[in-house]
């Protein structure tokens, strides 16, 4: 991946905070995604503390868990940079 030069950052801050004023609901939808990102991330960490501890169980249903939230999240991102949805259930301005 090549990187992401300063005038790309910028971009995309005016493109995030521009399409989070035209699509509230979008804007929701990523608040709401990052919020479930970490919900599933800290019950991975709290899994793993255990198995440190000793106790002979496996994190990978909160490992999956991540993976489905980490996608849902960059979906949410890619939706409102685009101020669309592939669920189709919110109008363009």
């Amino acid at each position: 991946m090549s990187p992401v030069s300063e005038e790309q950052k910028i971009d995309a801050v005016h493109r995030l905070g521009m399409m989070s004023e035209r699509h509230p609901e979008l804007k929701r939808r990523l608040v709401d995604a990052r919020i479930a990102l970490a919900a599933v991330i800290l019950a991975m960490d709290a899994v793993e503390e255990r198995i440190q501890a000793g106790e002979k169980i496996h994190s990978l249903q909160e490992q999956t868990a991540v993976e489905q939230a980490k996608s849902a999240h960059v979906q949410a991102v890619a939706d409102l940079l685009r101020g669309e949805s592939l669920h189709g259930d919110e109008s363009q301005t």
